[in-house]
C-alpha cells in the first residue's frame, strides 16, 4: 500500500512539473505549457497601472530618457527649519509609481483580512512531502520581500500588506487547506504555489481572489483565480521549438514525455507535431527518437533510448520532463560517449545550485523560463527592487514567482480604490489588457485568458514568446532577444513559418 501512494505521489507531481515544461516551450508566462507573444507591440492597458509601459514596436529600440535633472533647492526663507535629509548611506527607496489616491485611507467593515492598520493574506504552498526537491517554500520568501518593499514606501490605503497565515498543503492536503483557509483565516485575498491544486474550486467559488504558481490547467475557467502566467495552451504548435533547433544547427531531434502524465505526454506531442509541421522550413529538421512510455523518476534509466538515439544521430533532445529527469538523460548520454553531440531543450532547470552541482552535464545546453531570467540585460524597476529585496536570500525561481503574484495583488489593490473588497479587486483585475509585470513577463489580458487556449482559441497570448538561458561552466548566460530585448516572439495568429523579434514589454 506504502508503495502505491508513493508512486501516486511522484505521478500527480508530474502534472505541475509538466505544466511548466509545456509553459516554458513556447506560450510564456509563464509557466508552462504556455501560450506567448511576439512580433507586434500589445497596446497598452486603459485601466492597469500606471507603471505597466507597453512594449516597444518589434524591431525598434527604445529610445532611453534623459533622467530628470533635480532641481536647485531653494534657500531656506528666515526662520524656517530645514527639512531632515535622509542619511547618504541609505537612501529612501523610490515608490512605485501610483494613482493619487494610494495613501488614501478609508474606514473598511465586513473584509475579510482588513482593519485599520493591516490588509492580511494568506498562502498555501507545499513545503512538506515535496516529491520534485526544490525550494517551493521560497514562494513565500517573494511574497513577504514585495510586501516589505511596498510597506516601506508607507504601504497602500494607510495600512500594511501582511502575509498573516502560511498554510503548508504537504501535498496532498491542498483541498483541505484551502477549505480551511475560508472559514478560519482573516484573511482578504490566497497565494498558491503547490503540485497539487486541489482547492482551486473550493477559493473560487469563496470569491477568494487567488494569485498563484501557474502551472496548473485548475487556473483556467475561474474568475476569481490569477496565476504568474495565463491559463497555457498544452499541447499546442509552436515555431519556437524547430527554430530553436535550427539555431544551434540541429537536424534530428529526440523527444521524450511522461507516461504517467498526460500533461506532460500532449506536451510532448505538441513538440513532435511542431517540428513536423515546421521542421522542413528549419533547416530539414526532423523527428528521429519519440518516447512517451517512461515513468517519473526514470527507475529503470534511459540505457536504451540513448542507444537508439545515438544510433539515429539525434543531435537536439526536448523534452516535458523536470530537472532531474533531465540529469539522468544526460548521465546516459555521458556513459555512452554521446553527450558533446548533443543539445538539450530544459523547460524546467532554472535552478542555479542545480546546475553549478551538474556543470559538466548540461554544458552548452538551452534552459527556458517563464519570465525574463536573473541574467538578462532589461532594465525593469521591479526586477530591480526584486534584487534589493531579496539581498540575503537564497532565491529560487519560486521567489520570482511569489514577487511577481504579490505585485499583481497590489495593482489589483490599486485600481480598486481605496474603498474595496474582495470582488471589487477581482473586477478590477480582470480590466488589465496588457499586464507584463514590469516588462518582466509576457503580458497578460486577464479581461479574457481565463479559459484554456486549448477550448477557445480566443484566450491565447497575442504573441508566442520565449526567454531564456544557456548553461556556461555551471552557470546560466543571457540566449535569446539581444541586450535590452530578452524575448523572441512570434505572432500567434501567423501559421507560418516566420522569424522571431527580439522585444521587450518595458517602455
Amino acid at each position: 500500500m506504502a508503495a502505491r501512494m508513493w508512486r501516486l505521489v511522484w505521478t500527480v507531481a508530474v502534472l505541475a512539473v509538466v505544466a511548466t515544461a509545456c509553459g516554458n516551450a513556447g506560450d510564456d508566462d509563464q509557466g508552462s505549457a504556455p501560450a506567448t507573444p511576439a512580433d507586434a507591440a500589445p497596446e497598452a492597458p486603459a485601466d492597469a497601472s500606471a507603471d505597466e509601459p507597453a512594449p516597444d514596436e518589434p524591431g525598434d529600440q527604445p529610445a532611453p530618457e534623459a533622467p530628470a535633472d533635480e532641481p536647485a533647492p531653494a534657500p531656506d526663507e528666515p526662520g524656517d527649519e530645514p527639512a531632515p535629509e535622509a542619511p547618504a548611506d541609505e537612501p529612501a527607496p523610490d515608490e512605485p509609481e501610483e494613482p493619487d489616491h494610494r495613501h488614501t485611507f478609508v474606514p473598511i467593515e465586513g473584509v475579510p483580512g482588513v482593519n485599520d492598520s493591516e490588509i492580511k493574506v494568506t498562502s498555501i504552498v507545499t513545503i512538506s512531502n515535496n516529491t520534485l526537491g526544490t525550494n517551493i517554500a521560497s514562494y513565500n520568501d517573494g511574497i513577504e520581500a514585495y510586501f516589505n518593499f511596498i510597506n516601506d514606501t508607507g504601504g497602500i490605503y494607510g495600512r500594511e500588506l501582511v502575509l498573516a497565515h502560511k498554510r503548508d498543503d504537504q501535498l496532498f492536503q491542498n483541498q483541505p487547506q484551502a477549505l480551511a483557509m475560508v472559514e478560519e483565516d482573516d484573511s482578504l485575498a490566497a497565494f498558491v504555489a503547490t503540485l497539487l491544486f486541489f482547492g482551486a474550486d473550493t477559493l473560487n467559488d469563496a470569491g477568494v481572489p487567488t494569485f498563484g504558481w501557474g502551472i496548473h490547467n485548475e487556473f483556467a475557467d475561474r474568475r476569481n483565480i490569477f496565476g504568474h502566467i495565463a491559463p497555457s495552451c498544452i499541447g499546442c504548435i509552436l515555431i519556437s521549438i524547430p527554430w530553436v533547433a535550427s539555431q544551434v544547427g540541429a537536424t534530428r531531434a529526440g523527444i521524450f514525455g511522461y507516461g504517467n502524465s498526460e500533461n506532460s505526454k500532449i506536451c510532448a506531442e505538441g513538440n513532435r507535431d511542431s517540428i513536423e509541421r515546421h521542421g522542413a522550413d528549419a533547416g530539414g529538421l526532423t523527428v528521429e527518437f519519440f518516447d512517451t512510455s517512461i515513468e517519473f523518476g526514470l527507475a529503470g534509466g534511459v540505457a536504451p533510448q540513448v542507444s537508439e538515439m545515438k544510433d539515429a544521430g539525434v543531435d537536439i533532445i526536448i523534452t516535458c520532463l523536470d530537472l532531474n529527469g533531465m540529469r539522468t538523460i544526460a548521465q546516459e548520454l555521458v556513459k555512452q560517449d554521446y553527450r558533446d553531440q548533443v543539445t538539450m531543450y530544459h523547460p524546467n532547470t532554472y535552478n542555479h545550485d542545480f546546475v553549478a552541482a551538474n556543470a559538466d552535464l548540461f554544458e552548452g545546453d538551452l534552459v527556458f523560463t517563464q519570465f525574463v531570467p536573473f541574467e538578462a540585460d532589461i532594465e525593469s524597476d521591479l526586477q530591480e527592487r526584486f534584487f534589493e529585496y531579496t539581498e540575503g536570500i537564497k532565491v529560487e525561481e519560486q521567489t520570482m514567482v511569489g514577487w511577481l503574484n504579490a505585485h499583481l495583488f497590489y495593482e489589483g489593490l490599486l485600481a480598486a480604490g481605496p474603498e474595496f473588497d474582495r470582488a471589487s479587486l477581482v473586477d478590477a483585475l480582470r480590466t488589465f489588457d496588457n499586464y507584463s509585470h514590469d516588462g518582466l513577463t509576457n503580458p497578460v489580458d486577464w479581461s479574457r485568458q481565463i479559459p484554456l487556449p486549448n477550448d477557445d482559441p480566443d484566450a491565447d497570448y497575442k504573441y508566442r514568446c520565449i526567454t531564456g538561458v544557456q548553461i556556461r561552466d555551471g552557470a546560466f548566460v543571457p540566449w535569446t532577444g539581444e541586450p535590452g530585448k530578452p524575448w523572441w516572439c512570434w505572432e500567434t495568429v501567423r501559421e507560418d513559418w516566420h522569424d522571431p523579434e527580439a522585444f521587450t514589454f518595458v517602455n
